[in-house]
């Protein structure tokens, strides 16, 4: 897969591709769908995605949480088979015009022969350009326009606003159900307290990844994954109240495993909350709960490890 990034008058001309154009933090189900429709005439599978997320150009001040990093959306575009990829600043083209930016950047760099859009799809200055005007403007330059309606999950379209809330409160499954995928983070594991490890629970803790959000102070069933293989954890999400607080991580016990992976790469995969994080008594009370949380862990995640 190719990347392009920087000034789009950098961009090496292309020619014949089947093109949509969004942020799609997230690549959740809605926007598989868009892309599946996209990609069905047979042209070139095109990206165009945004970074920084376009509110932080149009508002400033306001830093939207994210589902994605840029190079997680750019492995999960790969994963549904997008071959060209074009990371859009929007300072390089908020005062276009929307037929100078049809036609400068998705025309004459990307060389767009198909381009697909969701039905609330908004760009240009002011974002005066709309799915009308797409239309009118293929119709005139040879640029098959098609428009996708919202997916909708229990009467309410999927969104990444929407997801991000689910995420924040802790209804991984829920987010799940939309995304299409687990919510994940991925990071370095670096050197904790060792709190876990004196009371038998060591843990490969992670620290939160700029503006992705994460989900709710808490307990999880988790899947990791670390060199390629999977492992079942119990994941605690917060900032270990027992022990007086401190700095929020994510801090996963690997069940059935001991080895030492500071400094290694560690992908936590979210399936179900367990519960809220709590401030135990003694240290007693919150070893007992914590065996518990195991417990319901090796139950929920049978069926991932058999």
């Amino acid at each position: 897969m190719r990347v392009l990034s920087g000034s789009p008058d950098t961009w090496t001309v292309q020619s014949g591709t089947s093109l949509s154009v969004g942020v799609f933090d997230g690549v959740h189900r809605g926007h598989r769908d868009l892309l599946r429709m996209a990609f069905a005439d047979g042209g070139v599978p095109t990206v165009v995605t945004f970074d920084p997320h376009p509110v932080e150009i149009l508002a400033h001040g306001i830093s939207p949480r994210l589902l994605t990093t840029l190079d997680e959306r750019i492995e999960l575009f790969d994963e549904t088979g997008v071959e060209l990829v074009a990371v859009l600043n929007l300072e390089d083209v908020r005062y276009l015009e929307p037929g100078n930016f049809v036609r400068s950047v998705l025309v004459d760099r990307l060389g767009v022969s198909t381009l697909t859009v969701g039905s609330d799809f908004h760009f240009g200055r002011d974002r005066a350009g709309d799915v009308a005007f797409l239309r009118a403007f293929g119709n005139e330059h040879g640029v098959a326009v098609n428009v996708v309606d919202l997916v909708d999950v229990a009467d309410e379209p999927i969104s990444s606003s929407r997801i991000r809330d689910l995420v924040e409160v802790g209804d991984v499954s829920g987010a799940a159900a939309m995304l299409g995928s687990r919510f994940r983070i991925t990071n370095t594991v670096v050197d904790g307290d060792k709190r876990g490890r004196a009371i038998g629970f060591p843990t490969a803790n992670l620290h939160p990844i700029g503006r992705k959000c994460l989900p709710a102070d808490g307990v999880y069933a988790t899947m990791v994954e670390l060199r390629g293989v999977a492992y079942p954890a119990a994941t605690n999400v917060g900032v270990r109240p027992t022990f007086g607080g401190g700095e929020r991580l994510v801090e996963a016990y690997i069940l059935d495993f001991d080895e030492n992976i500071y400094g290694e790469e560690l992908t936590v995969e979210f399936v179900e909350r367990l519960r809220p994080e709590l401030k135990f008594e003694s240290v007693d009370q919150l070893v007992s709960r914590m065996t518990e949380d195991v417990a319901n862990t090796r139950n929920i995640l049978s069926s991932f490890t058999g």
